[in-house]
């Protein structure tokens, strides 16, 4: 897998313990502690990008802001693809939309307190970090390994679709160990 790792780890010396953070891009990195760390203790990660549900908008006028009714969707089940509670965020700008208050079957969703970004017919709904539906070929979270033999954290993420062949996601991640 070809990650797009921004490189811009940094050192944090706590006593004998050292942190390394940083940051990747295109699903992933690996990084090589051999020149900063003895042992791995710990090591960690999260996306902070949104990935898209396949759940669309579906309302040839859209939905403006504050709208606090039920909402037409399609493409995807609303059922499988979405939680109550989950923030949801517009697949295109990535801007939050509102906390989802309720899923009223395969085509409905309410933002009960109302959405803050107007939804245009056939906008797509993500959400931040890994979706996480009931039924998929998704998947998309941070596994974290730790290769010993070699001095290697790994930090990948899985694909948005069956059909996909890279990943996308960015995200930040941390290496706790002993110097």
């Amino acid at each position: 897998m070809a990650y797009g790792n921004t490189d811009d780890s940094r050192l944090h010396v706590l006593g004998d313990m050292v942190l390394i953070t940083g940051t990747f891009t295109d699903g992933g990195t690996q990084y090589d502690f051999t020149d900063q760390l003895t042992e791995v203790f710990a090591a960690g990660g999260h996306l902070t990008s949104v990935t898209g549900t396949g759940v669309l908008i579906n309302n040839g006028a859209g939905y403006n802001p504050g709208e606090t009714g039920a909402m037409t969707v399609d493409t995807v089940d609303a059922r499988a693809a979405l939680t109550v509670g989950q923030t949801l965020y517009a697949a295109d700008t990535g801007l939050k939309v509102g906390v989802l208050t309720a899923i009223g079957g395969a085509t409905s969703i309410t933002v009960g307190g109302g959405i803050a970004q107007p939804l245009l017919d056939d906008a797509e709904i993500a959400v931040l970090g890994g979706h996480k539906p009931s039924v998929t070929l998704k998947s998309v979270g941070v596994d974290v390994s730790i290769d010993e033999t070699n001095n290697l954290v790994l930090f990948e993420v899985g694909k948005v679709s069956a059909t996909a062949t890279t990943s996308t996601s960015d995200g930040r991640w941390w290496i706790l160990g002993k110097r």
